[in-house]
Parts: structure tokens; sequence; C-alpha cells
């Protein structure tokens, strides 16, 4: 009977609990849960219910406040909200770019001996990781036909606030088809195909494997725990995620840590005009930090 009375709780959420969970999750994480989310918020914090035996949306949100200071809790709430949709060299100009224009004017600009030979990258919203394997196959590629790129250190940092999408990412093993699209010598080169239990899977190879490093990063808090600046920071498809202050937060935060005339690359949908006294446009939504005037 008890189980019965949660299912039928958990087929609506009334505005009211809607509007008390936008606020939670936009105050940690930045996300803003537009009007008419109640169906999609509903549904993905159900299982959350369910597992804790829950009777009410009201019940768990006095769960998550009780745990909001470091409780598991709220972190399960953030990876049920946020959204993961990626692929294997998702918008494909911006690896073109990466490998055709970033590397070659990174080595142009380091032509001493002194320069330290080191180029990195930032995978900002990694997600299950896609991306950041996406990045360092380009950059590998990029050193198999450049000599002057051989016995550079290459380093793709992937960060995500989703504990569950960076599991995936760490672990590296995707269904095969994801590489549909991908050239056969690329899948030859860099992945590994499942056996027995894992035929239909592939695996990212050790040499491509020891490029990234995984971390998790809430944008939003104060104190990123980064040391180092990038030469490009890959953050695409989640600024739509975020209202306009927020979006400037993160962004001025993220342009502290490019090097002068370091690249952002953005989501197709993505538009920062505002910020264009600091980001040079390029080309589809590819900006480079400007040199500081006088």
């Amino acid at each position: 009977m008890a189980d019965a009375l949660m299912d039928r709780s958990l087929l609506s959420m009334g505005p009211a609990e809607f509007r008390l969970f936008r606020d939670l999750v936009h105050r940690h994480t930045g996300i803003w849960l537009r009007d008419g989310k109640e169906v999609m918020l509903a549904s993905r914090l159900s299982k959350r219910l369910r597992h804790h035996r829950i009777p009410s949306f009201a019940d768990y949100y006095d769960f998550v406040r009780n745990s909001e200071d470091g409780g598991e809790e709220l972190g399960e709430l953030i990876n049920c909200v946020t959204t993961n949709k990626t692929a294997f060299f998702r918008e494909g100009h911006h690896f073109d770019f990466l490998a055709q224009t970033v590397v070659p004017e990174i080595l142009a600009h380091s032509r001493r001996a002194t320069d330290p030979r080191v180029l990195r990258i930032w995978s900002a919203a990694c997600s299950t990781g896609e991306e950041p394997w996406s990045i360092a196959i380009t950059l590998l590629e990029a050193q198999t036909r450049t000599p002057a790129l051989r016995g550079w250190n290459l380093q793709v940092l992937a960060s995500d606030i989703d504990t569950h999408v960076l599991e995936t990412a760490r672990r590296s093993v995707y269904p095969e088809d994801e590489l549909d699209d991908v050239s056969p010598a690329i899948r030859r080169s860099y992945f590994l195909r499942g056996r027995d239990e894992m035929t239909g899977t592939v695996k990212v190879k050790n040499h491509l494997a020891a490029l990234v490093e995984f971390q998790r990063i809430n944008l939003i808090e104060r104190g990123w725990p980064l040391r180092t600046v990038f030469d490009a920071v890959f953050f695409r498809n989640a600024l739509i995620y975020f209202r306009q202050e927020t979006q400037d937060q993160v962004l001025r935060g993220i342009v502290r840590h490019l090097k002068p005339g370091g690249y952002l690359f953005l989501g197709h949908s993505e538009h920062i005009p505002w910020l264009h006294d600091i980001l040079e446009p390029l080309q589809k939504t590819i900006y480079r930090v400007r040199s500081p005037k006088g």
C-alpha cells in the first residue's frame, strides 16, 4: 500500500515544490530550470524518492536540505538534474580548428629552446568523456603529422560537476556504435574492441588515456582547484543552462585560466556579445582572449 501511494505521488510536482528545487539547484550549480520543466524534474528525481522510499517531493526536499552541507544526497540530486548529451568529435569544425590553427600557432610562438614544451587543453563540461578523448586524439594525430610537436607534453584536463558521468569518462568504455562516424584508422589507433562479455563495446587505449586527467569541478564555486593556465578551453553546450549573470561569472573565471591569446570554444547555439571586449569572436563559436590594451 505504501509503495502504491508513493508511486501516485511521483506523477506530478506542484509549482511550489518546483520552485523550491529550482532555487536549490540554482544555488549550488548555477543551472536555471525554466518554467515548464516540472515534468522533467519530477521524472529525474523520482528514482531518488524510490531509492530512499520517501513518499513525496516535499519530504525529499526536506531530506536534501537536512544534508545540504556536504551531504551525499545533494550530489545525487545534482547528478539527476544535469543534462549530458555528447558524442565523439561533436561539432567537428572545432577539432579541425584545434589541429590546423591552434597547434601551429603554439608551435610558432615556442621557438626558443627555453620555452616550456607543454600544450594544455581543458574540457570544462566533459560529460561522459567523448569530448576530452576527441581532444586528446586530435592532439596525438597532430603530433604524429608534425615533427616539431614530438616530445611535447600534451595534457587534457576533463572536468564536470556530475560524479556519475565522470566515472563513465574515467572508465572509458563505450558502445561500439558510438564510433560509427569515426574513421577506421582512428578506431584502430585509439580504441580496443571488447571481447566475450564486453563484445559490442570499445575501450580507450592506454597511450590515449595517459593524456587525460579527470576532476570534479563546480564552476560556480569560488577557488577552482586549478594551478595552471591553458592554451584552449572547450566549454560547449553548458552556458545555455545558466542565466546571463552566471554565464558572465563563469566565463570571466575561465578567461583567467587561459593564456594570453588562448582560445575558448562554445556550443553551436551559445553567443556572448557582452564579452567581446575581452573575447574576440572568430568563427563558429570560437573566441580568442584579446591582448590587454595599452
